[in-house]
């Protein structure tokens, strides 16, 4: 892995060489001569010259953003709360043991970022961590297509291949001084696309032998998602997390279903249910031997609560004894707080999404209504579209439609939406 601080272009009669045979002189000329000829329609983008797979990436990146530009940006608390949930956590430092050293002596940085493209961590040199947070590629920010259009990350998740971009060939004219090379991570047992690695800087970016190191960099942190989670992954002591890919999670370690269905809806009642009141809430048809399977639970949830001395189930009403942060208390304080990027970062329709409990249902329910009210209120086009989106909602794709400008090229796409709903 050390070779990457060799990681000067190849010269092959004076003509820059990355990936294998590529002519980098020439394609970024191409990209800039594709720049002054780019219009106002998508169409004149097949004439434009462009490789097919950064043509492409234009293509998706003008019709699916409201607007190219300054990346969206995650407030320090939704920063910490992303790298929290996400399973990258596990395996940022394969990333800075086989990559970061390197790469900051070729003068690059090494960026990590999830499937949503946003970068969740970052490590290099300060001279390449300065000049890329000019432009604003720094953790917490979203290097997606959607936000940035074009950008190896972005491509990266989109496609599921490793992917190189050079200078002009960002759709971003902020960053035509910049390369990157970037390779996708996908969940080894699952094959789903969790996140993306990336190099970023200057030539020695996308130089011949940035992919194959990047690659082999992700199978060894592949490996690592196949290993039992250690405590390393530990996260708060009172932070349950409903939202975890491979199921809900408290203090970092696994917890079920029914477990978590308990722990959540006592924590929305703060001054307790009772037995009664509690099998409401949990079961969808409660008949004679409800009680006793409630009992049960919470025989089992107390045993597996018992390392913690604060962690205390009362009885007679049931009730928890100390304050439970979950995923859904986190949503509300966003709101609240008017956050709303925090808070479509934990979108509710994710919330213990394999819970029928009738309790679970009317707690997703109400937050669903009101973030979709608040960002009715408040939301921006993007926040608007994105909500839209993810809840098949035409009425805020509606109200996102009337945000974009006049010129977007956005508009159509969202029309078609639209149009494909209300069918």
């Amino acid at each position: 892995m050390g070779d990457l601080r060799y990681g000067e272009f190849i010269q092959v009669s004076g003509v820059m060489v990355g990936e294998a045979g590529m002519d980098w002189l020439t394609a970024v000329s191409q990209a800039r001569k594709a720049h002054e000829l780019l219009g106002s329609h998508l169409d004149d983008l097949d004439a434009l010259p462009l490789r097919k797979i950064v043509r492409e990436s234009w293509r998706r990146s003008l019709l699916n953003s409201a607007q190219i530009g300054q990346p969206a940006m995650l407030s320090d608390d939704s920063l910490r709360l992303a790298r929290e949930r996400s399973e990258l956590q596990r395996i940022w430092p394969v990333f800075e043991k086989l990559l970061v050293p390197a790469a900051s002596d070729a003068n690059l940085l090494v960026a990590l970022a999830d499937a949503q493209g946003t970068l969740l961590w970052m490590a290099g040199s300060r001279g390449a961590m300065d000049d890329a947070e000019d432009v604003g590629f720094s953790a917490g920010a979203n290097w997606g297509e959607s936000s940035v259009g074009t950008s190896a990350p972005g491509v990266a998740l989109v496609t599921g291949s490793g992917a190189q971009v050079s200078g002009a060939e960002h759709l971003s004219e902020r960053v035509h001084h910049l390369n990157c090379s970037a390779v996708p991570i996908r969940n080894p047992r699952t094959g789903r696309i969790i996140g993306a690695v990336d190099l970023t800087g200057g030539t020695d970016a996308i130089a011949v032998h940035s992919l194959p190191l990047l690659q082999a960099a992700v199978s060894a942190a592949e490996g690592q998602l196949l290993l039992p989670a250690l405590a390393v992954e530990q996260g708060n002591e009172d932070f349950l997390d409903l939202c975890a890919s491979d199921g809900p999670r408290l203090s970092g370690r696994p917890i079920s279903l029914r477990h978590a269905e308990i722990l959540t809806i006592l924590a929305a009642h703060p001054r307790g249910l009772s037995s009664t009141q509690l099998v409401e809430e949990l079961f969808e048809q409660p008949d004679g031997a409800s009680e006793g399977t409630l009992r049960s639970e919470l025989v089992r949830l107390r045993k597996a609560l018992s390392n913690s001395p604060i962690c205390r189930i009362a009885a007679r009403p049931y009730r928890l004894e100390w304050e439970l942060q979950t995923t859904l208390t986190r949503l509300w304080h966003a709101m609240e707080e008017g956050d709303l990027e925090r808070a479509l970062q934990l979108y509710p329709a994710e919330i213990l999404v394999r819970s029928q409990a009738p309790g679970i249902s009317a707690l997703r329910y109400r937050a669903q209504m009101a973030l979709r009210e608040i960002v009715l209120d408040r939301g921006s086009a993007q926040q608007l579209l994105r909500l839209g989106r993810q809840s098949a909602d035409s009425h805020l794709l509606m109200a996102a439609l009337r945000e974009l400008p006049l010129d977007s090229p956005a508009r159509s796409l969202v029309v078609a939406e639209i149009e494909a709903l209300e069918a």
